[in-house]
């Protein structure tokens, strides 16, 4: 939903546990495989045959900080691979031991972030609580991971704006959030969408996604952790109280009729 337990997850691969360490930075969430069944084979990342040491990892993520910074600064078009390496103290070839591409490094950025904020938004859809409940909580976890990953958000934009294949593979996981939450919509107890799963859900994670953007960029993100947290619940609520009708409208009219 915007990306938002009874039953078995829907997606094992994805580590949900994730959804509750709001602590958590970016850099100590090892990027996860998305399913199989809807992995882009042209466009997935290069991936490594073995697995990283603490110090490799170390390397890794800093050469991805130095890459957003750089795209922060100069744009995706304009940062340069010695650049990115220059700014985190490392020879140009390292770049190449973890990376194929500066494309390459987006795209296991992507990853991460993509997959931490649809984790966070489904996190009560199988749980016992009220679906009004439910979706008023994945909102809020959806709003919350938006707001902690801003500043990565705003440099992925640069790249995304100025290369069409990651533009490409920014709408395939969209796509496949769409799909999974459908999924969600039309298997799980509670949900009764309105209309087509898929349709629905695709409204639903439109205008999750676009609110939570908008607010990204708008006056009132501060960057006050508590002031913005408070327009997050504020935020939910709203998004709530307009997609509830939608996929759940059974109770809706239930709670219509009392």
């Amino acid at each position: 939903m915007s990306r938002g337990c009874q039953a078995p997850p829907l997606t094992p691969h994805r580590d949900r546990k994730r959804a509750e360490r709001e602590d958590e930075t970016l850099w100590d969430l090892r990027s996860p495989e998305r399913p199989a069944m809807t992995r882009i084979a042209s466009l997935a990342p290069s991936g490594r045959t073995k697995p990283l040491t603490p110090k490799g990892e170390g390397t890794r993520d800093a050469l991805i900080k130095a890459a957003l910074a750089e795209f922060a600064e100069r744009g995706y078009v304009d940062a340069r691979v010695e650049q990115i390496t220059a700014r985190c103290g490392v020879g140009y070839g390292t770049f190449y031991k973890y990376f194929a591409s500066k494309r390459d490094l987006v795209r296991s950025v992507m990853n991460v972030v993509y997959d931490d904020i649809f984790a966070h938004a489904i996190a009560e859809t199988h749980s016992a609580r009220p679906i009004s409940e439910r979706a008023y909580l994945d909102f809020l976890a959806s709003l919350r991971s938006f707001a902690k990953h801003r500043d990565t958000l705003l440099a992925l934009d640069s790249a995304v704006g100025a290369d069409p294949e990651l533009a490409t593979y920014l709408a395939a996981l969209q796509e496949r959030d769409v799909v999974e939450y459908a999924e969600i919509l039309r298997t799980t107890q509670g949900y009764t969408p309105i209309a087509d799963p898929y349709l629905v859900s695709l409204a639903v994670n439109s205008l999750g996604d676009e609110v939570a953007r908008r607010w990204l960029h708008s006056p009132r993100f501060t960057g006050d952790k508590q002031q913005d947290d408070q327009k997050a619940m504020e935020i939910a609520q709203l998004l709530a109280a307009m997609c509830l009708p939608v996929i759940a409208a059974d109770e809706t009219a239930c709670n219509s009729t009392r």
